[in-house]
């Protein structure tokens, strides 16, 4: 295993899964800072709102994760292994090969003009995203403590 920045230097206890759900974390905390910041800005003229898209960054290290690992999280031998995911409608997940290679996670601004005074910040989008963030953090959150959960009862923990 590898050094994780923020692994309180106990790298040999940061797999692959923790990693990617302290990532997911951080961009979460980044998410929810940035709609912070639009429903702060919410009566400012000329305010342009941001948003923060890590998913695709953290889905492309994934993939990247399980190329290195000789062909991804899917079984390597057994019956599980002969069945492929197929998409048959656009509108399916795609797989997770097939994802772009941007490793870094991106804000952006949006171009839609709701008010006279061009503030671009709707209340009812800002106030689902960040609905949205808290329950993708909580559930992450959960993961985690149930992973560390686990490590403890391994070692001996009651």
């Amino acid at each position: 295993m590898e050094y994780v920045p923020g692994a309180f230097g106990m790298s040999g206890l940061m797999d692959s899964t923790t990693r990617i759900l302290t990532q997911a974390l951080d961009g979460l905390t980044a998410r929810q800072s940035v709609i912070s910041a639009n429903l702060a800005n919410i009566d400012t003229p000329n305010y342009q709102p941001q948003s923060v898209d890590f998913e695709t960054a953290l889905q492309s290290e994934v993939a990247a994760m399980g190329s290195s690992s000789g062909g991804g999280f899917a079984p390597s031998d057994g019956p599980a292994a002969d069945v492929a995911m197929k998409t048959t409608d656009p509108r399916h997940f795609s797989t997770l090969s097939s994802l772009g290679s941007d490793a870094s996670a991106s804000v952006s601004t949006t171009n839609e003009n709701l008010r006279n005074d061009q503030n671009k910040v709707d209340l009812e989008t800002e106030m689902t995203a960040l609905t949205e963030t808290q329950i993708k953090y909580s559930a992450d959150s959960r993961l985690i403590t149930s992973k560390f959960s686990q490590l403890y009862d391994v070692l001996g923990g009651h």
